[in-house]
């Protein structure tokens, strides 16, 4: 049977859902290029023409992976209006809702393998995106707790803690199907809630002080 010849920008993107496929079942060290190579129907030495090697497939698959949906529109709007709630109400229902789709599952899967292994994929994803992320959300939590709207604590602590509340429910629910009583709108606001509350300063300070140490800084 005659191979089907695909233009390189599309046999690029076959080489790449398949490869995502193999990487989120197996890990990036159990997959070869031959079985790549195999599950697509192409040669290796036209995977290394298009790629240059295995490596170079991963390293594609994490430099655009959520490229199309950056969180960075969801937080905007909560954090200029100091929307505490609703800033990690955006941050939940964004990562809640960017990771139910079969790619999305399978980008979330290699990531895990990842940070266990601390590799490129890691490397690109989570010092090349998730850091800049994670700096702003840091950056706002830090100015809320100066303006006295959350007790003082260290702001890497909570983020993190935030961070990685929110990517257990996104195993529970998107990939173990354990919390279909609840919608992810639901979960979001739910867990945002419960989080500012317990972040919330017992006391707050005068308006007077906040604009005043909001001009000390600006200054």
């Amino acid at each position: 049977m005659k191979r089907l010849r695909l233009p390189s920008r599309d046999r690029r993107a076959q080489i790449l859902a398949v490869a995502r496929s193999l990487f989120a079942k197996k890990g990036f060290a159990e997959v070869s290029l031959d079985e790549i190579a195999a599950r697509v129907g192409v040669s290796r030495p036209r995977i290394i023409q298009l790629f240059g090697s295995k490596l170079g497939i991963y390293r594609t698959i994490a430099e655009t992976a959520y490229r199309s949906h950056p969180m960075d529109k969801d937080l905007a709007g909560p954090m200029g209006r100091n929307d505490d709630v609703g800033v990690f109400e955006a941050f939940a229902a964004h990562t809640l809702k960017h990771s139910r789709n079969r790619e999305e599952t399978e980008i979330f899967k290699i990531y895990m393998y990842a940070r266990f292994k601390e590799d490129l994929f890691h490397q690109v994803h989570f010092q090349e995106k998730e850091v800049l992320m994670m700096n702003r959300l840091t950056d706002y939590v830090s100015r809320r707790i100066r303006q006295g709207a959350f007790r003082k604590t260290d702001p890497r602590i909570i983020v993190f803690c935030y961070q990685a509340m929110i990517w257990n429910l996104v195993m529970y629910k998107n990939m173990m199907k354990k919390m279909d009583f609840v919608t992810e709108d639901e979960l979001s606001r739910e867990c945002a809630r419960i989080f500012v509350e317990g972040l919330r300063a017992k006391v707050k300070r005068s308006e007077e002080n906040v604009r005043a140490e909001d001009e000390a800084d600006v200054a």
